[in-house]
């Protein structure tokens, strides 16, 4: 990693990592909870995305939505969150003269937020509108349907956003015991890049992560196992159908990874793709096709997703396998493979060129892989991927034993069947 970067952790185990970029001019911070959806109990869904947004309805500083929203319009820069599978993030990018603002609300987000239930009750009206906008995107929802049945019974099973007879429920009393529960010293990272300098920064620091809780950390998420299985679930409002093949692949810190993500190029990341040129340019089946990957901490998702006709559905679907099938019989040209590598290192390249961008990675590495490495550390890890690893890797995840798929608004007489996902 760049001599730069500095990283620490509190006595009380925060995290800290701080990278200068002295050619920069604006900075980005982000306050990272080490806990998502797949933290919570089967009693708990969506009660991070719930906390993610009723925190900033009020803090001790800032104690009505009103005050919130100047304090934000003051910075002059962008304040944001989201809520993840497996982490939530609070952050916000603004010039350097706006750094001690930005980082003391914040951290009062993630320190002193008040819970009032009048502000509770009118934020949960928000949030089931979310979910209802969520039902009515057919690419969202089909990935819901997804999630929900290829971890079946685990807790990446859930809904980051929630089901809404439970989102229903909840209120004051259940955020305080989340967030008493999950706001702790253990369980926090704050990730800061640009133009900044880390004494100043730390002191900024100091007084806000004194007041997180202590505590070991909770233990991890149960294991997640993926299944199988074929969904066909109607839509009589949707013109088109949405489709979603997945295999179960490795988890964050698996040392085939880059070799995962590199498969996933070639079978549907663009224009020259496998998936692209077999379904659009030469069938004509779908306006868009692509694949990407998801991993977990010990799990993972190569997925492939499409709209269509419904009436053209089930040869999509089968088309699509085939196509998987033909990269595992046939084997896959080093003319793609380096194709691939190319479109890597320059996604690579382009995500890093921005203060935000850069503490994403920082955050991200530090959570999810347990190290950090710099642009050209990622980048020799996509180079050293070579064709017989590339073949393995596509031996191993492309079994039609192990494929499911999700179809959201297929009609009665058109529905995938199990002989249409014959590799």
């Amino acid at each position: 990693m760049a001599s730069s970067l500095f990283r620490t952790t509190t006595s009380a185990g925060t995290e800290i990592l701080i990278e200068p970029l002295p050619h920069v001019r604006s900075c980005s911070v982000g306050f990272w909870v080490k806990r998502g959806s797949c933290h919570e109990g089967s009693n708990e869904e969506g009660l991070a995305h719930f906390i993610e947004h009723t925190v900033f309805k009020g803090t001790e500083r800032f104690p009505v939505p009103e005050a919130m929203a100047e304090a934000t319009d003051r910075l002059g820069g962008n304040v944001d969150a989201f809520t993840g599978k497996e982490t939530a993030c609070f952050y916000g990018k603004v010039l350097r003269d706006q750094l001690p603002d930005l980082v003391g609300l914040l951290g009062e987000l993630v320190t002193t937020p008040r819970f009032e239930e009048e502000e509770l009750v009118r934020e949960r009206g928000v949030i089931l509108e979310e979910i209802a906008q969520s039902e009515d995107q057919p690419d969202d929802w089909v990935s819901e349907l997804f999630y929900e049945r290829f971890w079946p019974s685990s807790p990446l099973a859930h809904s980051i956003l929630g089901r809404r007879e439970q989102v229903s429920r909840y209120g004051a009393a259940e955020a305080r015991a989340f967030f008493d529960k999950t706001y702790r010293a253990p369980h926090l990272l704050v990730a800061v890049a640009g133009d900044v300098e880390v004494e100043p920064l730390l002191a900024l620091l100091r007084p806000i992560l004194d007041r997180l809780p202590g505590g070991s950390a909770d233990t991890p998420a149960p294991a997640n196992i993926p299944a199988p299985f074929l969904l066909n679930q109607g839509r009589k409002d949707l013109q088109q159908a949405s489709l979603v093949l997945g295999f179960p692949v490795c988890g964050h810190q698996h040392p085939d990874r880059a070799a995962v993500s590199l498969l996933s190029h070639v079978l549907g990341g663009g224009m020259s793709s496998r998936l692209f040129m077999e379904l659009r340019e030469k069938h004509a089946l779908c306006y868009q096709v692509g694949s990407y990957v998801s991993h977990y901490r010990e799990t993972g998702a190569l997925q492939i997703m499409a709209s269509c006709a419904p009436d053209k559905a089930r040869e999509l679907v089968h088309r699509a396998a085939v196509e998987c099938g033909r990269a595992v019989r046939e084997g896959i040209g080093a003319e793609e493979l380096e194709r691939a590598k190319l479109q890597a290192r320059t996604n690579l390249v382009f995500s890093q060129e921005s203060t935000s961008a850069r503490m994403f990675t920082l955050a991200h590495q530090a959570i999810h892989m347990a190290k950090l490495m710099d642009l050209d550390e990622q980048i020799a890890e996509i180079d050293a991927v070579d064709l017989d690893q590339l073949q393995r890797v596509a031996r191993e995840v492309l079994r039609p034993e192990r494929l499911a798929v999700s179809a959201l608004g297929t009609r009665r007489g058109s529905e995938i069947r199990k002989q249409d996902l014959a590799l």
